[in-house]
């Protein structure tokens, strides 16, 4: 299997343009996201904290980009600080995480809710690393963060899938444990979905106790369509086979950020995807998962109206 080296300039300007937080959709989810969230004075007090300690976190992962073992622990320990700033917590559903041995891999299919939006820096002012083209970025952990009492309960370290970053910050994004996806402009041999589950099936040879987060919408909730920040994209099969292919667990966990409490998580029955379905199948089961999540939260937006 062939993928462009990361470091071919046709890469990385492949990574730097998807990566633009100018397009106007963006801006509008951002301020959509911003308007739900930075409600109160301790959320917005959280999200001032949870930049400083991801623009912290990455100056010290960048110095150390080729210790593994360092920047893997100060991920897991980092993660763990910003799910504690968001209050996350499980609010539903914590009787289907006692179901499943404990350390086992899975897959975590959640909501792609764009809080992550609200935290963003600059490389060259904030880190100090300069990539030609590339000048606003949003830090990897606040992607997932929130999902860790899923991991913790399962007794996992955790991961995410993502789209690729550029240079210093993509070595980073690997040595992290985390698996990238690349640019669909760049041709893959053998497909991307082929190129997600050798990454994950690596991850899980290094750590088999890895929950790792995905996003079946392939985009922020609501960006494309817009729609509200809980108005859920159709989910994608992608994950679905990866499981699949690898006989592991997708856990369905829907995030909603209830301006008082914080974070909640709302975790649905697991399912491991037969081996070797029909598309007909993958599609099933991404659809019901969709629809259970879209139902509970349409419950909490409700509920705060």
């Amino acid at each position: 299997m062939h993928v462009v080296r990361r470091d071919d300039p046709r890469y990385m300007e492949a990574v730097v343009k998807k990566k633009s937080q100018e397009d106007p959709r963006e801006i509008v989810i951002r301020e959509k996201t911003a308007a739900q969230m930075l409600k109160e004075e301790w959320a917005r007090d959280a999200f001032a904290r949870i930049r400083d300690i991801q623009i912290e976190y990455l100056k010290d992962a960048v110095a150390h980009a080729d210790d593994q073992e360092h920047v893997h622990a100060r991920t897991q320990n980092t993660v763990r600080e910003l799910s504690s700033l968001l209050r996350s917590s499980i609010v539903s559903g914590s009787e289907f995480l006692k179901e499943i041995p404990r350390g086992s891999p899975v897959l975590v299919a959640t909501n792609h809710l764009g809080a992550y939006k609200l935290v963003g820096i600059k490389p060259k002012e904030d880190i100090g690393v300069d990539i030609p083209g590339y000048d606003a970025m949003y830090p990897y952990l606040m992607y997932f963060s929130a999902l860790a009492p899923v991991a913790d309960a399962l007794g996992d370290t955790i991961y995410y899938v993502s789209e690729d970053f550029p240079g210093v910050f993509g070595d980073v994004h690997s040595a992290a444990g985390f698996v990238h996806v690349p640019p669909a402009s760049i041709p893959i041999e053998g497909g991307r979905t082929a190129v997600l589950t050798e990454q994950t099936r690596a991850t899980i040879i290094r750590h088999k106790n890895a929950a790792i987060v995905n996003f079946p919408e392939g985009g922020t909730s609501g960006k494309y369509t817009d729609l509200d920040i809980y108005d859920l994209d159709p989910f994608k099969t992608g994950g679905y086979v990866v499981a699949s292919e690898l006989g592991i667990r997708i856990v369905p966990v829907a995030q909603y950020f209830d301006k008082d409490k914080g974070m909640q998580l709302c975790v649905f029955d697991p399912v491991v995807p037969p081996q070797g379905a029909s598309k007909d199948v993958y599609e099933h089961l991404a659809k019901n998962d969709q629809e259970k999540m879209q139902a509970w939260l349409d419950v909490c937006r409700n509920r705060m109206k």
